[in-house]
């Protein structure tokens, strides 16, 4: 029989509940609520939320049928998240989860579960209060991280034990024990004529000297090739070498590429102090800091890393096309520190969670938010009080030379064309309230006036800060180009102002008072770097009243405009006697140096390495769409490898320099690994892993684990010296080793990624041009400065390269040095898979086609080498055997057998000496490293 007291609980139990039966249901609701937000003790994943997800949502969202790759079945799985890029949990935030968005929005269509009348409100608000209790999450936040740090790139840089082996060089004994295990076994070493012709084309793209051969076939030293390997590192030659590696990686281009892709005549600084660094061996942890934040370092050239990409300058009036325009420059920039620095593809994450590795929507967006400041843009160098001093004094004379010119244009009774740098204006002394500037016609569309100068005496009257008020028939909608910049006396594209009207149109200028004006000064492009929308037919005219009006000046008695134009074809000389014909071409030779002269101070004090401004707030963006901002997002890293620690008001330059600090600490799990890696890809031709860029789980495994990680602690122990790695490469059996074919080996690793050989490969595209500048004897070694154009420019509003038919001195510096130009390739050259700078290219195609073959025998560039070549053999050698000698020594590094030089001798019979050069810069053994 059932006890009083068990009688009593059951009449309570029922009647409680007959109670709830006839209390309405927002009372219910409301009591329930108050139940919950009364609760002391944490939310039971297990007996309150798994019940609700099994009523609603693991139908869908399980682990054997992940749809939207979201799976709801433990509370790990659920703070994985899923794949529309939203959080699906944010522990702590119940109002920043999406799972909260979706399953409580008030749209039926777009609620979860489809098709039902969604959770109750007690069902809703038990969800929240599992998401709000931060405590619930900090074992699932634990185990999440555990699970995603599961791939080896990612896992704590250990210092692996080195293989017990007959071999003493540590690579060495972990290559042996590769090669053991897979049946295989080190190939004997290379003959030191072999050797030194690897050498010098992997380290520094050029052949030995014959000179260089002989000291070291000499040199009867037991350490004479770790000898010859300092004096190899120690070359300036080694610098350029491995800059031009590092520059494929960071998408380094000297144009902006899209459809203008106009120069950036400054950005060989960034190419310069690549170069230097790798010579004179920067750490490798600082190299990474200076390209994030090296403003803040006092090393300002560095950040031109992050600018150094394709951008889009055609800014139009259409609002969502900035938008996305700002969002693909900033993708770059995360994508290019992504794979330059982590080896991992970070880009991916723009849009969803990355679909292999454990970056986050979030984390994309926290790594924006830290380059959310920075702009494509050229920034200031100091100059030194010299060469201020000299750029004074050029353009002083400059300016005196235009005058004289101006002097002689006026007895010829024709002016020079209107110029896009500057225009003066000269007419009697006229008394003006009002002046007009028409245009008639310009270069290109809208024309574009940078300041518009009035003169009274030596006075600018004009200015704005002077009491002048512009008006105009129309102005161009631009941030730049705005009619208040017309006369704010600042110089440059980034001041002027464009016309509304395609054809011309009309700029005023109402001065404070009556004046007795005497020239007028304007321009399109005070700093000479844009040459567009310049007006080539126009009017000047004055007023008191604005009504009537006094022609002051105009182009009709100026030479036609031409783009293309030449300074000597800028002046009539046909009225001029002999005598002074002579001395305007003298004048204009001195303006064409003098010009040349200040192109080359100016840009010195320039450089296109990005400017820096408040951040924008930055937003997690759905789907990656930027009319579709979520939450807000604050800088930071990827969470599973650790935060940056930012105060929430950090300014634009703390937000790099935290991030480059994170990346370049010693602990990093990716960093030196990525590094190492690409050392000894370049080594190599492919390295231990040959994925370069790509370190995470879509990537490749590694060849030899053991043998990274131990080069990478061996990187940092010994101050992140990239010399010094490359030194223990060097040094190694592995890298001495022939690289002669082995039939059995072969068999079992024909691409010999096992190392059992030295992996022979056909050098780059511009080891090759500069090997054959080497063999001709016509290589210039002049190092730094603005580089040479490979490239007839069109100078138009859309710039067109056309490939240069014809070459001098000035072409033959290293290829390096060459402007790299986006979208375009060398016309010889490039054909040999050479980027052109618009994307990342960690790792070279190696293609094989007939144009290549037709190109380097067939072109205007190699044929003028070949018989350069022809002509050095014939200059320092006079025995036709000695020629045949020398020709093989400069071309393959080593000395002709019998048989070749009697085949070369029959050959040369036949075709000539010019002919002969020709096959030997087309011999594989010529552009192949050995």
């Amino acid at each position: 029989m059932p006890t009083n007291s068990h009688l009593c609980g059951c009449v309570l139990y029922l009647a409680s509940h007959l109670c709830q039966l006839i209390t309405p249901m927002s009372q219910l609701a409301a009591q329930q609520e108050a139940v919950i937000a009364e609760r002391s003790a944490g939310v039971n994943f297990e007996n309150e939320i798994l019940p609700i997800l099994q009523s609603h949502c693991l139908d869908c969202h399980n682990e054997s049928n992940r749809e939207s790759e979201l799976a709801l079945d433990t509370v790990v799985s659920a703070l994985r998240g899923g794949d529309s890029g939203a959080a699906t949990i944010v522990p702590g935030d119940s109002t920043a989860s999406h799972l909260i968005e979706r399953v409580a929005h008030p749209d039926a269509a777009l609620r979860m579960p489809p098709d039902s009348d969604g959770l109750s409100v007690a069902e809703l608000q038990l969800l929240k209060a599992w998401i709000d209790d931060t405590a619930a999450w900090r074992d699932a936040a634990a185990a999440l991280s555990q699970d995603t740090l599961e791939h080896w790139s990612l896992l704590p840089l250990e210092r692996p034990t080195i293989p017990n082996s007959r071999q003493a060089h540590p690579i060495d004994a972990f290559i042996e024990k590769t090669l053991h295990a897979a049946d295989l076994s080190f190939s004997v070493q290379a003959s030191q004529q072999r050797l030194i012709r690897r050498l010098y084309l992997v380290m520094h793209g050029l052949p030995p000297t014959r000179a260089q051969v002989a000291e070291f076939l000499a040199d009867t030293r037991p350490d004479a090739w770790e000898h010859l390997v300092e004096r190899v590192l120690e070359s300036p030659r080694y610098g350029e070498r491995w800059a031009a590696h590092w520059l494929d990686v960071v998408r380094f281009g000297e144009t902006d590429g899209f459809e203008t892709n106009r120069e950036r005549p400054t950005a060989y600084h960034y190419r310069d102090w690549v170069i230097d660094a790798f010579n004179s061996d920067k750490p490798y942890d600082r190299f990474i800091t200076e390209q994030l934040a090296g403003d803040a370092l006092g090393e300002p050239i560095g950040t031109a890393f992050l600018v150094a990409g394709p951008h889009d300058i055609v800014k139009g009036q259409n609002a969502l096309l900035g938008l996305m325009q700002r969002q693909d420059e900033l993708t770059d920039m995360v994508n290019t520190t992504g794979t330059a620095f982590l080896g991992l593809t970070t880009g991916c994450a723009r849009c969803h969670n990355h679909k292999f590795d454990p970056i986050s929507q979030k984390d994309f967006y926290a790594l924006q938010a830290v380059f959310a400041g920075v702009e494509f843009a050229e920034r200031e160098l100091p100059l030194s009080q010299a060469a201020k001093m000299q750029l004074a004094e050029v353009d002083a004379e400059i300016e005196q030379l235009r005058d004289d010119l101006l002097k002689y244009a006026r007895q010829s009774g024709t002016r020079p064309p209107v110029n896009s740098r500057s225009n003066s204006e000269l007419f009697p002394k006229t008394r003006a309230r009002h002046v007009r500037f028409t245009i008639l016609a310009s270069s290109a569309s809208e024309p574009c006036i940078d300041e518009l100068e009035v003169f009274a005496g030596d006075v600018n009257v004009g200015l704005a800060s002077a009491g002048a008020i512009a008006t105009s028939s129309g102005n161009f909608e631009h941030p730049l180009h705005q009619l208040k910049h017309i006369n704010d006396g600042r110089h440059g594209n980034a001041h002027s102002w464009i016309s509304s009207a395609a054809a011309g149109g009309w700029v005023a200028l109402e001065l404070s008072g009556e004046f007795e004006i005497e020239r007028i000064v304007w321009g399109r492009d005070r700093e000479g770097v844009f040459g567009d929308r310049l007006a080539t037919n126009y009017r000047v005219e004055s007023s008191l009243d604005c009504e009537q009006w006094q022609l002051l000046a105009s182009s009709d008695d100026r030479l036609p405009f031409s783009a293309s134009a030449e300074l000597k074809d800028q002046y009539d000389l046909s009225n001029l006697s002999t005598t002074e014909a002579a001395a305007v071409n003298s004048l204009i030779e001195r303006m064409h140096t003098l010009q040349n002269k200040r192109n080359g101070l100016a840009s010195s004090n320039r450089v296109f390495a990005g400017s820096f401004r408040d951040p924008d707030k930055t937003f997690r963006l759905h789907r990656g769409d930027p009319t579709t901002p979520r939450e807000p997002i604050g800088p930071g890293a990827i969470d599973v490898l650790g935060e940056l620690e930012l105060p929430a008001d950090a300014t634009e330059q703390q937000r790099r320099l935290a991030l480059a600090m994170w990346i370049a600490r010693p602990d990093h799990p990716l960093t030196a690994r990525v590094m190492v890696n690409r050392l000894w890809h370049y080594q190599f031709g492919s390295g231990l892993v040959d994925t370069p860029s790509d370190l995470g789980a879509n990537g490749s495994s590694p060849t030899h684990p053991e043998l990274l990680d131990w080069l990478a602690n061996e990187f940092i122990h010994h101050g992140w010296s990239i010399k010094h790695l490359q030194r223990l490469i060097l040094n190694s059996h592995t890298w001495k080793q022939d690289s002669a074919p082995n039939t059995p080996a072969i068999a079992l690793d024909a691409s010999s990624r096992l190392l059992w050989r030295f992996p022979p490969r056909r050098l780059e595209a511009e080891g090759i041009r500069d090997c054959i500048l080497a063999a001709s004897g016509q290589l210039d070694l002049t190092t730094g400065g603005p580089g040479f154009s490979g490239f007839e420019v069109e100078l138009e509003n859309v710039r067109h390269y056309f490939p240069k038919k014809d070459f001098g001195p000035s072409d033959w510096r290293r290829m390096i040095y060459m402007t790299k130009v986006r979208q375009e390739k060398d016309a010889v050259f490039g054909i040999f898979d050479c980027p052109d700078g618009s994307q990342v290219t960690p790792k070279r195609g190696r293609s094989t086609t007939p144009l290549q073959a037709l190109n380097l025998f067939n072109s205007r560039f190699v044929m003028q080498q070949a018989e350069l070549l022809a002509e050095r053999l014939a200059t320092e050698t006079e025995a036709d055997e000695a020629r045949v000698g020398l020709a093989y020594e400069l071309c393959f590094g080593r000395s002709a057998e019998a048989s070749e030089v009697a085949e070369a001798l029959e050959f040369i019979s036949q075709q000539g000496w010019g002919q002969f050069a020709r096959a030997m810069l087309n011999a594989n053994e010529f552009i192949f490293i050995p």
